[in-house]
């Protein structure tokens, strides 16, 4: 049996199948992937992996199962960013296996997860936020929160509209932000605009709006490493509701 050393823990077996820590991979691509010339490109040994043959590029990362870079020649491939996906060719550049419609260097970093490209807006650099006014567009507490943004006229969770908030009075409680621990710290947030409250759990990209019935008295405290929400009559521990004792 005739086993070459690709690197990252791959293995090309008599040149018919590829091995990753003694695992077969890739099979349903063995009709495509020309096994004699298939190499890797770069890789970490396990969540990312660039690949090619005299045909293809080919990426297999936590962002995306095993695949082919459309339009890519490997002759014209260049890496730019391996850590985050970023990588060019002569007409196109693409995000992990996304091709974007505008070029890396048109992009204007504007907080969290949001770019600004010609006045367009765009969430993790591919999805259009369809709407959004450039001018008064914000992204609302970016280094910690990331994927939630508001402009004139609407607020936005990821590049969709929340369609229940008002985009005037929409704040998150600034106790969220204390230096006080509480579990999903990181992740899970309350908010307020003029009329409700707001439960966002930003990993589990939930946005679940909370009918209080007074607004100025919706706060928030941690008791025990845990974040509680609260108004008169309610307690609410990750956006569920419990009445008060």
């Amino acid at each position: 049996m005739g086993k070459k050393d690709l690197g990252y823990g791959f293995t090309n077996i008599d040149n018919k199948f590829i091995l990753h820590y003694d695992r077969d991979v890739y099979s349903k691509f063995y009709k495509v992937i020309d096994l004699p010339t298939f190499e890797v490109i770069q890789s970490n040994g396990s969540s990312n992996h660039y690949f090619k043959d005299k045909n293809h590029v080919y990426l297999d990362s936590y962002m995306n199962s095993f695949c082919i870079l459309e339009d890519v020649k490997p002759s014209d491939f260049e890496i730019i960013d391996f850590e985050n996906g970023f990588a060019s060719t002569t007409h196109w550049d693409y995000v992990f296996e996304v091709r974007l419609p505008y070029r890396f260097k048109k992009i204007k970093e504007i907080g969290g997860m949001y770019q600004n490209v010609d006045d367009d807006i765009y969430f993790a650099y591919h999805h259009k936020v369809e709407g959004a006014d450039a001018a008064t567009f914000e992204v609302l507490h970016g280094q910690v929160v990331g994927n939630v943004a508001k402009d004139k006229s609407h607020v936005y969770f990821r590049h969709e509209i929340v369609s229940e908030a008002d985009a005037k009075s929409f704040s998150f409680l600034k106790e969220c932000f204390s230096d006080a621990y509480y579990r999903e710290c990181d992740h899970t947030f309350y908010a307020l605009d003029r009329q409700s409250a707001f439960y966002i759990d930003t990993i589990a990209k939930n946005i679940k709006t909370i009918k209080t019935k007074n607004v100025e008295k919706f706060g928030f405290e941690v008791k025990d490493e845990l974040g509680y929400a609260f108004d008169e009559n309610y307690t609410y521990l990750f956006g569920k509701r419990k009445k008060r004792d």
